[in-house]
């Protein structure tokens, strides 16, 4: 039954050796002088802490032990009642009632203080001295003192009195300090304190109580202070231990006639006994609630620093994380682009054949737009990842609103088909701004390429406003179409990650659902809106707002041309056959001479030993990488240093591209690479350095 009375645990820790031997010769010790004490005042009790003692011994032992102790305990309580001049009754009614208080007081304690009887916990505290020790203090002796009015005529007041002041100071007093004692490592936490300083306190406090308690002054305040510094700087044992100790030089000097209570009340030895008790309560009870509180902030101090370490660790395991998802992402980056790159770059060439049949020629073009497709996929799911980890910063430089509307309408042009695609930019025509040229292309080329997706037939317009607002520009970018539309339902979650509009198994429209949250992420981190309007049937207009910081427009110098045409030398630098072999023939087309270099240290080699116009590197290579190969050309002597390098690779992360521009490269090209810009990065390289987007060429 849950309420049946126990006072052992069904399973008790494990207790130091001897601890039984050591309760024993306590209360050994405590009764003789407790009886002594009693004897020399005419049978008065001062100070009785067996009852504590044997109450703490009966909770931490086990139970076989704790009954030989118990046992042995009330013989010693015994044959000390009858050494002291008791007669057998009395000396019966003595030690029995201390038997049945310490085991009462023990029930009492478990039930109230919990499983721990952990004394450094203010409410076990309060409780055990509310509801355990003065509960039992009272029944006990009140029963006490009214045996011993029946059977010897005692005094009954006088009795009562002697019974539970000193019983009750003793129980405060013994089962705390023992409890603490008993498991001293357990409680020896948190002191700042050194062996030299715990003993140095300890023999301070027990010299006070000697010199206070030596002397007629009413000096009894000075202990205070000095035990206040013994419990702010020692543990919780050592405070009990030092309480104990004040007690019984407290209570011996008192009896034996000296210090200052027995001034302050000369011949009245019941009043010195009561102040005595009074005195030692409050010392008792004012360091065991200090010493409480103190305990509390330093497991409370104890559990922040553990909850601080885990967070710190969490946060390490979260960098740690977020950096090998960083290094998945660019593996599986340029593991997908590489092959992509072959598949692409021979169906552009061959795209490019006079002698190729329509049906192949059909073939092939299905081929491109799955190329497509598959990369704007993987491109969506590695910006996504980098959104989501707060990867992308923004970059303010210059930039044309409308010269970047031109750049979005000739990367989507190529997959118009008989779509009209018309560019309304005269509000922003000749206008400079301050803003992030990649973001804004990003998201138009999102928008541009849901509408040629979503419109089958008619046109797509793409509009640029602008007005004045707070020392700013506010841009609104619109582009609409003519296409399917949209249902009111669908658009309140568009712009919700892998969202579709169409949900269904029998969707016309394929896709990861991931360009319009991207877009939204891009255009609030720009501190800007987007936003659609729809008709489900009648097409879709979508839009966004940003803020842009206007500049003065100024002339810039265009280098001159080296080529408007082939003729150049070019050199490609990949350890990937096809990656060569794709680059080498769409360069070759254009009439490029072209050379290629298995590693970067071939590439410093050829570029020491022969002029090139622009290398196109790789970055991950065997032998030297891309990286190392440009800083070695950099550094080489003569006109080589100078040579264009173009970073030509799959690593497309931001960091990728900040590595190449840190290494000295002009210009970064993206893989799968299109014929196209491959040609322009050849003729024009500072163009994919200065123009829009410059860290992808590929997209400018």
């Amino acid at each position: 039954m849950a309420s049946r009375i126990r006072l052992s645990r069904p399973a008790q820790a494990p207790r130091a050796p001897g601890l039984d031997l050591a309760f024993l010769a306590a209360y050994a010790v405590c009764a003789l002088l407790a009886y002594t004490w009693t004897t020399s005042v005419n049978g008065l009790a001062v100070l009785w802490i067996c009852n504590g003692l044997l109450a703490a011994g009966l909770l931490l032992l086990p139970r076989r032990k704790a009954l030989v102790l118990a046992v042995l305990c009330t013989t010693i309580d015994l044959l000390a009642a009858l050494n002291s001049g008791s007669t057998p009754a009395r000396g019966l009614l003595i030690a029995g009632s201390d038997l049945t208080e310490a085991v009462l007081a023990a029930v009492l304690i478990r039930r109230v203080c919990g499983a721990g009887l952990d004394m450094n916990v203010l409410p076990r505290f309060r409780n055990f001295v509310l509801l355990a020790a003065l509960p039992a203090a009272l029944a006990i002796g009140t029963l006490g003192a009214c045996l011993a009015a029946l059977m010897f005529r005692d005094d009954l007041l006088t009795a009562w009195k002697t019974w539970v002041f000193g019983d009750f100071l003793g129980m405060i007093i013994g089962a705390p300090a023992a409890l603490l004692l008993a498991r001293f490592r357990r409680y020896d936490v948190g002191a700042p304190a050194s062996r030299f300083e715990i003993l140095g306190l300890i023999g301070l406090a027990v010299a006070a109580a000697a010199l206070i308690f030596s002397t007629p002054l009413p000096t009894l305040f000075l202990l205070f202070p000095l035990g206040l510094l013994v419990v702010i700087r020692l543990s919780s044992p050592y405070t009990a231990l030092m309480v104990m100790l004040v007690s019984f030089i407290a209570a011996s000097a008192t009896v034996a006639g000296h210090g200052p209570i027995v001034a302050q009340f000369p011949g009245d030895m019941p009043r010195q006994i009561l102040v005595l008790q009074l005195y030692l309560a409050t010392i008792v009870s004012s360091a065991i609630i200090l010493s409480s509180v103190l305990a509390q902030r330093a497991a409370a101090q104890a559990g922040l620093r553990r909850a601080l370490a885990v967070a710190r660790a969490a946060r390490r395991d979260a960098v740690a994380a977020d950096g090998a998802k960083g290094r998945f992402l660019a593996v599986m980056s340029h593991e997908m682009r590489t092959p992509l790159n072959g598949i692409k770059g021979h169906a552009q060439l061959l795209s490019a054949r006079a002698d190729l049949a329509p049906q192949a020629r059909d073939q092939l073009g299905v081929i491109q737009a799955s190329c497509q497709v598959l990369l704007a996929l993987i491109t969506n799911i590695l910006d996504y990842s980098r959104l989501g980890a707060g990867a992308r910063a923004l970059a303010h430089a210059r930039l044309s609103l409308a010269e970047l509307v031109r750049t979005a309408g000739e990367i989507v042009r190529p997959g118009l088909g008989d779509l009209t695609l018309t560019l309304e930019v005269s509000a922003v025509d000749g206008l400079v701004h301050e803003g992030d040229e990649n973001h804004i292309l990003q998201v138009l080329l999102n928008l541009l390429g849901n509408a040629v997706k979503f419109t089958d037939q008619g046109r797509i317009e793409v509009r640029v406003d602008l007005r004045p607002q707070d020392g700013a520009d506010r841009v609104r970018v619109s582009v609409r179409d003519t296409g399917v539309g949209l249902a009111p339902e669908a658009i309140a979650q568009l712009f919700q990650p892998f969202t579709q509009a169409d949900t269904s198994a029998t969707r016309r429209f394929e896709g990861a659902g991931l360009g319009l949250a991207i877009s939204k992420s891009l255009v609030e981190q720009m501190n800007g809106r987007i936003g659609v309007e729809s008709d489900l049937g009648a097409g879709s207009e979508f839009w966004f707002e940003i803020p842009l910081r206007r500049l003065e427009a100024s002339a810039q110098a265009t280098p001159a041309e080296t080529a408007d045409g082939g003729a150049g030398r070019i050199l490609v630098v990949d350890d990937h056959p096809v990656n060569r072999q794709v680059a080498s023939m769409m360069l070759a087309a254009a009439g490029f001479d072209v050379e290629t270099a298995e590693d970067g240290a071939q590439a410093v080699e050829a570029v020491r030993s022969r002029p090139f116009d622009v290398v196109f590197m790789d970055l991950h290579m065997p032998v030297m990488d891309g990286l190392t190969a440009c800083r070695a050309i950099r550094a080489l002597e003569g006109d080589g240093a100078d040579t264009p390098v173009v970073a030509m690779t799959a690593a497309t992360l931001p960091e990728d591209v900040a590595r190449c521009r840190a290494a000295g490269m002009d210009a970064h090209l993206a893989k799968p690479i299109e014929q196209e810009r491959l040609v322009a990065a050849a003729l024009h390289p500072w163009r994919a350095a200065d123009g829009p987007k410059w860290p992808d060429a590929a997209s400018a």
